[in-house]
C-alpha cells in the first residue's frame, strides 16, 4: 500500500484519450507539478491543467480520469494549497460555476441532453451513409462520435465527482479557511445528494469561525434548493455578522423566500457590500455582485429603490480590479431596466421610463474608470447610444 496520491497514474492510458489541445498525454506532468507544487510561469499548474482538461467550462474525455488524483491529493494534509485542487473539481463537475449562479446546477438537464443524443443514433446513421464520398463520410463520423464523447464527459466527470463527496466531507474541518470554504462550494452544485450534504453544511455553517467561509456554507444550503434546509438558513437573516445576514438572504432568495426582510438584507448589501474576502469562494468573493443576482431574482428588483442601490453599488466598483464586480452587476441591472426586445424602440432619451432615464444617465457620467461594460448588450437592444461621447449628447449632457 503507498500513500502516494499519484499511484497508478501511468496506468491511464493517457495517450488515448483527449482533451481540449489534442492528446491528454501531457495530463500525468501538470499533476505531478500540482503535488510537487512547481510553478512555471504565470499560471499555477492547477490552472494549466483546468485549460487543458476543463477549456472555458468544456469538460473533456480525460477530466474524468483526473478525479480520483484530485481528490486524493485534496486529502494528503502534506501538500499546500490543496484549496486549489478542490476548486479544479467543482469546474470538472458542472464547468464554470458562475455560470450557474444565482440559480444552482440541474444535472438532468445534461443527463437529457446525453440521452436524447443517443437516442439520435439512428438518424446520425442515415446522415453518415448519404455523404457523397468516403471523406465525406468519414468527417461525419468524426464528428458524431465527437458529440457523444463531449456529451458523455459531461455526465461521467459529474459522477466522479459526486461518488467521492463523502470522501471529501472531511475537508469541512481542515485547519485552512480557504480549503474549507471551496468544500462547501463545492457541495452547492450537487442537488441530487441534498439529503446527505445538508447535514454537513449546518454543522459546518455552526462551527465555522471566517464569516466569508460561513457565508459559503449558507450560499451552497440556498443552491442545492432542497426546502429542508429554510428554517436554518433563515435563523441567519438577522445576524449581526454582515457577511451571513447576506448569505442568508441570497439562499432564501433561491428558496423561494423573497419577502421584504430578505430584499431589505439584499439591497443594503448591494449598495456597501462587506468586503471581498479570499474565503468566500463564489464569485471571487464579491458580495455585492451576488446580491445583485439575487436582488434580480425578486419582484422589487425594478423599483427605483432596488436600482439607486444597485447604482450606488456601482459607482463604488471602479478601477481594473473591481472590473469583474462591475460586469456582473451591471449585466443584471441593465438587463433587467431594459428587458427583451422593445414593441417600439425609444425615439429620444424623453421617451423611457423615469427608471430607464436614471440609469441612462449614471452611465453617461461615468468616467473610464468606472465605465460598466456588462448588459451593454441589452441598451443596443433598446437603440440607446453606449459610447460615451454619444451617449452623454443622447441624455443632453453633452
Amino acid at each position: 500500500m503507498t500513500d502516494d496520491p499519484l499511484a497508478d497514474l501511468d496506468d491511464v492510458p493517457w495517450a488515448e484519450l483527449q482533451h481540449s489541445y489534442g492528446k491528454a498525454d501531457d495530463v500525468p506532468g501538470h499533476l505531478r507539478a500540482m503535488q510537487a507544487g512547481d510553478r512555471d510561469g504565470r499560471y499555477p499548474p492547477s490552472a494549466q491543467l483546468a485549460n487543458h482538461i476543463v477549456h472555458q467550462g468544456t469538460r473533456s474525455q480525460a477530466a474524468v480520469y483526473t478525479v480520483p488524483f484530485l481528490v486524493r491529493m485534496a486529502l494528503d494534509p502534506r501538500l499546500v494549497n490543496r484549496y486549489r485542487f478542490v476548486r479544479l473539481l467543482v469546474a470538472i463537475a458542472i464547468g464554470l460555476d458562475n455560470n450557474f449562479l444565482p440559480n444552482g446546477y440541474d444535472p438532468r438537464e445534461d443527463r437529457d441532453n446525453l440521452a436524447s443524443l443517443r437516442g439520435e443514433a439512428e438518424d446520425w446513421a442515415q446522415w453518415i451513409a448519404e455523404a457523397t464520398d468516403d471523406d465525406e463520410r468519414k468527417q461525419r463520423e468524426e464528428s458524431c462520435e465527437q458529440v457523444l464523447i463531449d456529451a458523455e464527459a459531461i455526465v461521467l466527470s459529474y459522477d466522479a465527482v459526486r461518488e467521492a463527496l463523502p470522501a471529501l466531507a472531511v475537508l469541512l474541518t481542515s485547519d485552512s479557511p480557504e480549503l474549507r470554504a471551496e468544500t462547501a462550494n463545492l457541495f452547492a452544485w450537487f442537488p441530487e445528494s441534498a439529503a446527505t450534504l445538508i447535514p454537513l453544511l449546518k454543522a459546518f455553517v455552526a462551527d465555522e469561525a471566517s464569516p466569508g467561509a460561513a457565508a459559503t456554507g449558507l450560499v451552497a444550503l440556498g443552491l442545492l434548493g432542497d426546502s429542508a434546509a429554510v428554517p436554518f438558513v433563515q435563523g441567519y437573516l438577522d445576524n449581526p455578522v454582515v457577511e451571513l445576514r447576506w448569505a442568508s438572504a441570497f439562499a432564501l432568495t433561491r428558496l423561494g423566500i423573497v419577502g421584504p426582510a430578505v430584499v431589505d438584507v439584499l439591497i443594503q448589501v448591494v449598495a456597501r457590500p462587506p468586503e471581498r474576502a479570499e474565503t468566500m469562494s463564489f464569485l471571487s468573493g464579491s458580495y455585492g455582485s451576488l446580491a445583485a443576482m439575487a436582488l434580480a431574482e425578486t419582484p422589487e428588483a425594478t423599483t427605483p429603490r432596488a436600482v439607486e442601490a444597485m447604482l450606488v453599488g456601482l459607482a463604488d466598483r471602479r478601477g481594473v480590479e473591481r472590473y469583474h464586480d462591475r460586469y456582473y452587476t451591471a449585466q443584471r441591472l441593465f438587463t433587467l431596466v431594459f428587458p427583451g426586445e422593445p414593441a417600439e424602440a425609444p425615439q429620444s432619451f424623453g421617451d423611457l421610463s423615469n427608471v430607464q432615464q436614471r440609469v441612462v444617465r449614471f452611465i453617461a457620467d461615468q468616467d473610464s474608470d468606472g465605465w460598466p461594460t456588462g448588459g451593454m448588450d441589452a441598451l443596443r437592444r433598446w437603440k440607446v447610444p453606449t459610447g460615451r461621447s454619444d451617449l452623454r449628447v443622447y441624455v443632453g449632457s453633452g
